[in-house]
């Protein structure tokens, strides 16, 4: 059997909701930053290149590639 609540109840604290806040904000920052890569990665330049470097045989994968890239950036413009 199913109780009802009273209807002055508070189902939620203040405290409940901001959190609740905080992760579906985090949850919607994440979609969006998938949807950029996707994007990204979908151009067809861009697949053009990373097939390039896998078949010349640097590279196992597409992940390999572009965490090679990104590292390689990172050090060129940090010095």
């Amino acid at each position: 059997m199913k109780t009802v609540p009273e209807p002055n109840a508070e189902l939620l604290s203040a405290e409940d909701v901001h959190g609740d806040v905080a992760s579906l904000n985090v949850l919607l920052e994440q979609r969006r930053t998938e949807r950029q890569v996707y994007e990204i990665l979908n151009r067809p330049n861009v697949q053009k290149m990373l097939k390039q470097l896998i078949a010349m045989g640097m590279f196992d994968s597409e992940e390999d590639v572009i965490e090679r890239g990104l590292k390689t950036l990172l050090t060129a413009v940090t010095r």
